[in-house]
């Protein structure tokens, strides 16, 4: 209440993380301005199948991609608004003497001081977003958060335009466009798959008295798959199972 009696806005953040786990983040950015907008863009792919002789195609539905954004990021060191923040770890907010020290800083302190570049601010940025870890032979992973938006992304793109410059010709403006590309681990997706679908591999340990007839007619909705199941495990009789045994039933082709 406080803070917004101030005139005190809440910034997007940038988290950055060393994996898919987003368990810990490495880094939390603070953005200097909030972005005017941003596009969401989100793909359903199809194959394309077409008879000879005829004129419209069948789509048959391939997946669903990722969620796309974009956002346009302001880099000023001009004085005119507050710098941007890194906060070392998770942090959720700035702490309210530190906004309201940006607040009522004067827009410029020394009319006779020449700005600052953004070089310097602007590669910390890019290396954040885009670095690479040579521990995880990865770039950066990144949640983006905002106002009710979250998405957990990775970047796709980053192209910066410069506006202002000082009298040698150094920038104290740019514009940054960036693009993320949603992301999930592999155990996120199997956990939102459909388990019991039979175009889908599942594995199954088998409990006691657990019959291989049984798991194949529970996973395919039909009882003629079992032998495929038994050659696709090498099993010299499909009677005989031991608890704690792994079985791969395979998708139907």
């Amino acid at each position: 209440m406080i803070g917004g009696a101030l005139g005190i806005i809440d910034k997007m953040r940038i988290e950055v993380y060393a994996d898919d786990g987003f368990n810990l983040p490495l880094k939390t950015i603070f953005v200097q301005v909030n972005p005017e907008s941003y596009t969401i863009n989100k793909n359903v792919e199809f194959c394309e199948g077409q008879a000879i002789g005829t004129s419209n195609q069948s789509l048959q539905f391939n997946k669903i991609g990722s969620e796309e954004v974009s956002f346009d990021f302001i880099f000023d060191s001009s004085g005119v608004i507050p710098p941007a923040k890194i906060k070392d770890g998770k942090v959720t907010k700035l702490p309210l003497g530190e906004s309201l020290i940006d607040v009522l800083k004067p827009a410029i302190g020394n009319p006779f001081e020449e700005a600052a570049t953004i070089e310097e601010e602007l590669e910390e940025f890019k290396k954040l977003v885009s670095g690479y870890n040579g521990d995880k032979h990865q770039t950066r992973y990144l949640r983006l958060i905002w106002g009710g938006y979250l998405l957990e992304c990775r970047l796709t793109s980053i192209t910066v335009q410069y506006k202002m410059f000082r009298k040698d010709g150094r920038p104290i403006r740019a514009t940054a466009t960036c693009k993320f590309k949603g992301t999930q681990s592999y155990e996120e997706m199997q956990a939102e798959q459909n388990q019991q679908s039979p175009d889908v591999t599942h594995q199954r340990i088998i409990e006691q008295h657990n019959k291989l007839t049984l798991l194949a007619e529970k996973t395919y909705n039909e009882n003629q798959y079992y032998i495929d199941v038994a050659k696709a495990n090498n099993l010299l009789t499909f009677k005989r199972l031991s608890a704690g045994q792994n079985i791969i039933l395979p998708p139907l082709k």
